[in-house]
């Protein structure tokens, strides 16, 4: 009699042992289906980047948060090519870049519009960015084929690239675009025949 009391309660236990199972596989189960569901969801959110921003007159706030989101969107370095860089520009770096995911800017520009005034910005731009272990470079592109030959601006990251307007064009809020784009400049070829200012 007592074998077959402690049969029925090992086979009881058993029972609960295996309901038990059964609760937790179920519960593993739909916990994957929730994750998938979670990864889904992420992976269909819109990029933080839109591909297109208009610049317009009614929006002088919005255009220059705009940019700053897209400076602030970098990865790595930002290389800038824009032939009329002006003291905007590092204003705008000043107040955007993220120096957590950022270790190099550079700037490349035309050797004509270059004067004391942005080489004295400049110096002191550089100067805050190193002590934030940020290397800043400017140079100047004096060779009019070169020259003649780059009519928009760029601004290039490890992981995108913008067509932008100038920033004279962008603080004076006249229409134009923020554009990203598949498509590179030869940034590297045009920076080897720069001079630094």
């Amino acid at each position: 009699m007592r074998v077959f009391v402690n049969i029925k309660r090992i086979v009881s236990d058993s029972k609960k042992f295996t309901n038990r199972i059964d609760a937790l596989e179920y519960k593993v189960e739909n916990h994957d289906k929730k994750i998938k569901t979670i990864f889904k969801a992420i992976h269909s959110i819109p990029s933080a980047t839109p591909e297109s921003i208009l610049i317009s007159p009614e929006k002088p706030f919005t255009n220059k948060k705009n940019f700053k989101d897209i400076i602030r969107s970098c990865k790595k370095h930002i290389y800038w090519v824009d032939k009329y860089f002006s003291k905007i520009g590092l204003e705008l770096l000043a107040d955007s870049v993220d120096i957590k995911k950022i270790k190099t800017i550079i700037i490349l520009m035309s050797d004509d519009k270059v004067d004391d005034k942005l080489k004295n910005s400049f110096k002191d731009f550089e100067q805050e960015l190193q002590n934030n272990n940020i290397t800043c470079e400017l140079r100047v592109i004096s060779d009019n084929k070169i020259k003649s030959s780059i009519h928009d601006r760029w601004l290039i990251s490890a992981v995108s690239c913008f067509n932008v307007p100038s920033t004279d064009t962008l603080a004076r809020g006249q229409y134009s675009e923020i554009k990203k784009t598949p498509n590179k400049p030869p940034f590297e070829k045009w920076w080897n025949e720069s001079t630094d200012i």
